[in-house]
Formats: structure tokens, C-alpha cells, sequence
């Protein structure tokens, strides 16, 4: 299947220009053109275009993506290759569990603020049902 540019930048909810530099650092190669000069993205562009979204949320840079999708689309020819891409998926595995303990803090500090708003709010109520005012 092919797809226009409109297409994909929905589809993976990117914008035009996104697209554009990919394409342009050499993240997204062999984009045809229909006679009119459009962008045509088949599957292949468009599997590529996953990939390179999943490294770049998880953190790599551009250049590592570029790295990464030569070695994806090309069986590398070396050990060192490989041990390349085990490094930055170490890497990046590593900096997801900071993310995840991360976020796991803050989900902690959410709950117990929440929990503290919900018990203020409950003594405002019997405060104002008993005629007292309540403090901090």
C-alpha cells in the first residue's frame, strides 16, 4: 500500500514538517514521489517511521536513531554492530525504569495530596454544619 504524506502524519500523529526532517537526516529513506512531486510513504516508510517514534519517545537523539535504523534495516556484519544496539536498548531500558519510578513518585505525592484535600473539605462540611470554623 502507499500513503500520502496527510495520511501518515495522522496516522502516527506527526506533523509535516516531522516527517520532513526525517527524511531529510536520513531517518525515513527511499520515500517515492508521484508525478506530481508528493511524498508517496509504502508500509516499509511507514514500519521505519514507527520505529524511529518509539526510539525517539524513549529517548534516543537523532543521531543514535539514525544509527539504529541503519542497523534495522541492514543485518549488521559485525559483533560490534550488534553490541552497539544492545547498548543504547540497555540504555534506554534503564533511563524507562528511572521514568517509571519517576512517575511513580509523583503519582504517590498526587494521592496524598488529593487524600489531605479530601479530609480539609470533609471538616469545612462539619465545620459548617456545626457552625466552627476550621483551620489550615
Amino acid at each position: 500500500m502507499s500513503f500520502t504524506i496527510h495520511e501518515v502524519a495522522n496516522r502516527f500523529n506527526v506533523t509535516y514538517d516531522a516527517l520532513r526532517f526525517y527524511e531529510k537526516r536520513g531517518l525515513l529513506i527511499d520515500i517515492k514521489r508521484d508525478a506530481n512531486g508528493q511524498r508517496i510513504y509504502s508500509d516499509q516508510n511507514c514500519d521505519d517511521l514507527d520505529k524511529l517514534l518509539h526510539l525517539r519517545r524513549l529517548g534516543a537523539t537523532v543521531e543514535e536513531v539514525k544509527e539504529m535504523m541503519v542497523l534495522f534495516r541492514e543485518a549488521p556484519q559485525s559483533a560490534a554492530a550488534y553490541e552497539t544496539g544492545i547498548q543504547l536498548f540497555d540504555r534506554l531500558d534503564r533511563e524507562t525504569d528511572q521514568k517509571i519510578a519517576d512517575l511513580q513518585q509523583q503519582k504517590v505525592f498526587l494521592h496524598h495530596k488529593r487524600s489531605v484535600f479530601e479530609t480539609q473539605k470533609q471538616q469545612l462540611l462539619a465545620g459548617s454544619e456545626s457552625g466552627t470554623k476550621v483551620g489550615k
